[in-house]
């Protein structure tokens, strides 16, 4: 009989033992289905408001509300109410909503809202004003009541509750970036840019934060207004705080975006005065314009930077690139005075002596062996110094440039096969490289040259997806132009002409090549062949130095065919004549205007913006 207490005392320990984990399940169990009850009633309330069945989607809103006391849902049951025009009933249930949660700026604002709807503004302008009147000074609390005012599109109450909360020296914080997206949201990208620099001065290390921002804004920029109301502040900022790097920092990169790259080099200018070091940032934005076309500006950055004398490290960088930048100035002004290239020339092997023929000044050599064949008829000069230049100790991308060279001064001579072997040497090693993908397109181009049409459009619709967006275009554009003429002559005859008068072009028979395409413009006329002869004319007259002429007959391709795929280049051409040959500023002015205005997605824009700029005499 003593042992049944021992025995009492294990029962119920095994008892509980067992009972617990039991117990445990059986909770859980419980929470899993009233948890699929609460998504199966959220699922179906949400199809309902989805549908636009209000009526139905509000009474399971309201019953979610109720068991779950989820804001989400009061908020939809709110929006059925309003959809449903039961002003009277959305107004019991906030006003019921603020005696449980007195202070509640959501509910109040909400309430104002309901207001509003009924045509009670004064009413609701006072439940508005009380709310900000009784703003408790503390950063969260502003931040929340300024979300419920926007939530329902009052933005200017928004506004006022941020402005009150950066006016309290308790809250210690002046809401730039909240006031800066308000008045984006509303269109003023004035005060909108004026808060973004005011975050900058507060808080520094936002600034790619503050990058992003404006970005997004320029994006919207259809007219581009909005980037020159900010390229002005950013100017007058940066003038205002010269010490103030950051501002210089933005400007630059501001400047990068909008392909300003003339206040780019200026504003890195001046920080490399005030505080030095900016030598490498300089030569940069030297080839960056260089690689835009922006010539001019490239020779003023590499000039700055060769200044600094020899002993600088960038001196070799700045030497070749001023040098490379001389000649492609003077291309892009389609210069025909020999006296100019012999000029280079010599300087370019001056540089040599100076420097060493080494790998630093390897890229001169592509340079010179332009100059030789193209400018001066020395063709076989060229092929000796590419020749001299591959035994240099260099990469094999450097190598591959040095032979692309050469294989065009191959074709120039009408070595096609010395010119399409060299072409698939370099493809067949670098296939994947950008190098490669222009070897391929050189080669397809020669295939072009010489008839073989079908062979060549096979390489280039290859090189449509290339990764570089310059090859994907002229692969683009070749394509398109055996598409379109064999479109219009399938016999393949009218392209075989087309194609021997640019190869005859390209190896300088210009007379015979102009031969061509007048015998070819007197058979054939039409809106898809007639503006690409006139183009090639334009061209071989350009390099006759008959600029008149040249000018004469863009101008029949942009007034005559102004919907053809070559009027917007052939506009841009006209205006870039104007200014550096023709000599007429006025005119070339208004030619870029109009570039601007009627080609808005055109790729000449960004520069015909640029020139525009400096023709008009801007302070930049």
């Amino acid at each position: 009989m003593k042992k049944w207490p021992t025995i009492l005392l294990f029962l119920v320990l095994f008892a509980l033992t067992v009972a617990t984990p039991v117990r445990a399940q059986l909770q859980r169990d419980a929470a899993r289905e009233r948890q699929e009850q609460r998504l199966e009633k959220e699922s179906l309330a949400s199809q309902f408001y989805r549908s636009q069945e209000w009526e139905k989607a509000a009474p399971l809103y309201l019953e979610l509300y109720q068991q779950f006391n989820s804001q989400h849902y009061f908020s939809y049951y709110l929006n059925c109410l309003i959809q449903l025009n039961d002003f009277e009933e959305a107004e019991k249930q906030l006003k019921a909503e603020i005696d449980k949660n007195p202070g509640a700026a959501n509910f109040m604002v909400d309430l104002g809202y309901i207001y509003q709807l009924q045509g009670a503004q004064r009413k609701a302008e006072r439940l508005f004003d009380k709310i900000i009147k009784n703003l408790v000074p503390e950063r969260n609390r502003i931040a929340i009541t300024a979300n419920a005012f926007r939530s329902r599109n009052l933005d200017d109450y928004a506004l006022k509750v941020y402005n009150f909360g950066s006016d309290q020296p308790s809250v210690d914080y002046p809401f730039y970036l909240e006031k800066a997206g308000l008045y984006q949201y509303q269109g003023d990208y004035n005060l909108a840019f004026d808060n973004y620099l005011y975050q900058l001065d507060y808080q520094p290390q936002h600034i790619d934060l503050i990058k992003s921002r404006l970005q997004s804004v320029l994006r919207m920029d259809i007219d581009n207004s909005m980037a020159d109301l900010l390229r002005a502040k950013l100017l007058q900022k940066a003038q205002q705080s010269p010490d103030n790097m950051l501002y210089g920092e933005l400007l630059i990169w501001f400047s990068l975006q909008q392909k300003d790259y003339d206040i780019a080099l200026i504003q890195a200018k001046a920080l490399d005065r005030r505080q030095g070091d900016r030598e490498l940032q300089i030569l940069d934005l030297a080839h960056i314009s260089m690689n835009n076309q922006a010539y001019d500006i490239a020779i003023d950055g590499f000039e700055y930077v060769r200044s600094k004398g020899k002993n600088g490290i960038f001196y070799v960088q700045s030497v070749v690139g001023l040098l490379q930048a001389k000649y492609l100035i003077e291309q892009q002004k389609n210069t025909r005075n020999e006296a100019v290239y012999q000029a280079l020339a010599s300087s370019i092997k001056s540089t040599f002596e100076e420097l060493g023929f080494n790998a630093e000044v390897y890229p001169l050599t592509l340079t010179l062996a332009r100059i030789y064949t193209y400018e001066l008829a020395q063709p076989d000069e060229a092929v000796a110094l590419l020749e001299k230049a591959l035994k240099l100790p260099l990469n094999p991308v450097e190598t591959s440039l040095i032979k692309l060279q050469l294989a065009d001064i191959y074709l120039y001579k009408n070595e096609v096969w010395e010119a399409t072997l060299l072409y698939s040497q370099i493809e067949k090693r670098l296939g994947d490289e950008p190098i490669g993908h222009e070897a391929r397109f050189r080669n397809a181009r020669l295939r072009y040259y010489i008839g073989e049409f079908e062979w060549a459009n096979t390489q280039l619709n290859v090189l449509k997806a290339a990764t570089s967006k310059l090859i994907a275009n002229d692969a683009m554009a070749l394509s398109l132009l055996i598409k379109d003429i064999l479109m219009e002559d399938t016999t393949g005859s009218t392209l075989k002409v087309f194609a021997q008068a640019d190869l005859l072009a390209l190896q300088g028979f210009d007379a015979k090549a102009a031969a061509s395409l007048d015998s070819l413009n007197a058979a054939v006329s039409n809106a898809v062949i007639t503006p690409r002869i006139l183009m090639r004319k334009a061209e071989l007259a350009v390099k006759r130095n008959s600029f008149s002429t040249a000018d004469s007959l863009y101008a029949v391709i942009y007034n005559s065919y102004p919907d053809s795929y070559l009027a917007d280049e052939a506009l841009y051409e006209s205006a870039m004549l104007n200014a550096f040959n023709i000599q007429n500023e006025e005119l070339a002015r208004e030619k870029f205007q109009l570039l601007i205005d009627k080609y808005p997605a055109s790729v000449y824009v960004a520069e015909a913006r640029r020139r525009y700029r400096m023709l008009r005499g801007d302070n930049i």
